[in-house]
């Protein structure tokens, strides 16, 4: 068996025409060494394809929508003539020649995708809250609790299409649409479903690079510094951030932590090893009102940087298991004491209305009504009585 192994990563190619971007989609296999794999001069990694990236449609009008369906059927067409031909092989096989010198007959077989979240939503052509393995609920992610049962995109397809009536919806086609849209299914098929042998929530691999250090760690670091913005110890964390001092193996800061504005993979790496030590300095001495929240904050911390220095053991007997799976249970038990600053888009918007409803209340107790449509206002006085003018 040859497991292939595709990777994807949205890349900006140039800031001087129209910032143009492209998908390229690479491969390589799985029976390679990792040190091999992923030396550069190795080749180990193919490029398959570079793929252009169509503009977004914010409506949701009926061309929008056909549009939408447009493009996904694009891409699945264009990634049907890149993973179908793998098919023939790995039903009957291919005589390849092996490294060893020997004639081997070989089954490549579709093993995993490699990608960030947001690049598994649209090769598998799900809403950007859902998972991509299993049917676990929009308002239980990131709460680790409880198993679900794992994604079958060839019963949602199915079961829509049996129920789906050529003119009008009946009860059991709006049941089989809300049921895909529970489950965060778009109208539409994954681009890896037909491929010989293949379990498309299989396909899905955590990786350290977009799981943990552009994902978790990212969110980390913008809940620590607003809590240290909150208790006033911002700028402590930026001076132990700046002494820390050299080991090897370990790239010593050159600048604050605030004055860095973008982090790649190798920076947010680097600051798992040190970010419990620079956080426990910041937030020594507490008042008393400051214990629990600080000594809750570490723990939490703590728990995320110990499941990602275990994540990165090449195996794992049961012992390691139970201890990340302990570990990431604490993280989840203590993490809401960040929860106050945890606001997602949703929420901002939210609160813009509300604000801006509130700054309009305000307006007219002092009797200065805003303009509805935010032309601006006036309120002019005439002899005895009080007349408001729209500009």
């Amino acid at each position: 068996m040859v497991p292939i192994i595709g990777m994807s990563d949205e890349t900006k190619l140039t800031n001087f025409s129209g910032d143009k971007k492209a998908w390229p989609v690479y491969m390589t296999i799985g029976n390679l060494p990792w040190s091999i794999r992923n030396r550069p001069r190795s080749m180990a990694i193919r490029l398959l394809g570079l793929l252009p990236i169509p503009p977004k449609l914010a409506k949701s009008s009926r061309a929008d929508n056909l549009q939408r369906l447009i493009n996904a059927d694009t891409l699945r067409g264009v990634f049907e003539l890149i993973f179908v031909p793998l098919n023939g092989p790995a039903r009957e096989g291919a005589t390849i020649d092996c490294a060893a010198g020997k004639i081997r007959r070989c089954f490549p077989i579709m093993s995993g995708w490699i990608a960030d979240h947001m690049e598994n939503v649209t090769p598998h052509w799900i809403k950007s809250k859902a998972c991509p393995k299993c049917e676990v609920p929009r308002e239980e992610l990131g709460s680790g609790a409880g198993h679900h049962r794992a994604t079958d995109y060839a019963r949602y397809e199915r079961y829509e299409r049996e129920n789906q009536p050529p003119d009008s919806e009946t009860h059991d086609a709006a049941h089989a649409r809300y049921t895909n849209e529970t489950h965060g299914i778009k109208k539409g098929q994954s681009i890896f479903q037909g491929l010989v042998t293949v379990s498309t929530p299989d396909l899905h691999k955590p990786d350290m690079l977009h799981t943990i250090y552009l994902g978790l760690f990212k969110h980390m670091m913008d809940w620590i510094q607003a809590f240290l913005k909150k208790h006033v110890r911002q700028q402590a964390f930026d001076d132990a951030w700046k002494h820390l001092p050299p080991y090897p193996g370990f790239f010593v800061p050159k600048k604050a932590y605030r004055g860095v504005t973008q982090w790649q993979g190798k920076e947010m790496r680097n600051l798992g090893r040190c970010l419990l030590g620079v956080l426990a300095v910041a937030l020594r001495k507490p008042d008393s009102t400051q214990v629990q929240p600080f000594r809750r904050a570490l723990t939490c911390v703590r728990s995320l940087l110990d499941f990602t220095m275990m994540a990165q053991y090449r195996s794992h007997p049961p012992e390691t298991i139970s201890y990340m799976e302990e570990y990431a249970t604490q993280f989840h038990e203590t993490k809401n004491i960040f929860l106050e600053f945890h606001i997602s888009k949703r929420t901002q918007e939210k609160a813009d209305v509300l604000r801006k409803e509130l700054r309009r209340q305000r307006g007219q107790m002092r009797g200065e009504c805003p303009h509805p449509n935010g032309a601006g206002s006036v309120t002019t006085l005439v002899n005895k009585g009080t007349t408001n003018v729209w500009n």
